[in-house]
């Protein structure tokens, strides 16, 4: 499923600070879309965490 998004420049921001962050511990190269996708999984992760 392919979904388009708004983001606004401070998210970007975000997102590419992200970014730098994670390539700097990890051998391949991350896009947004990586970051998107990390930043839903650590979601998911928060919001198991808050149901037990």
């Amino acid at each position: 499923m392919q979904i388009s998004i708004t983001l606004t420049n401070k998210e970007i921001i975000f997102l590419e600070r992200m970014i730098n962050e994670m390539n700097s511990y990890k051998q391949e190269q991350l896009s947004i879309e990586d970051a998107i996708h990390e930043c839903i999984k650590m979601a998911t992760y928060e919001e198991s965490e808050e149901a037990i």
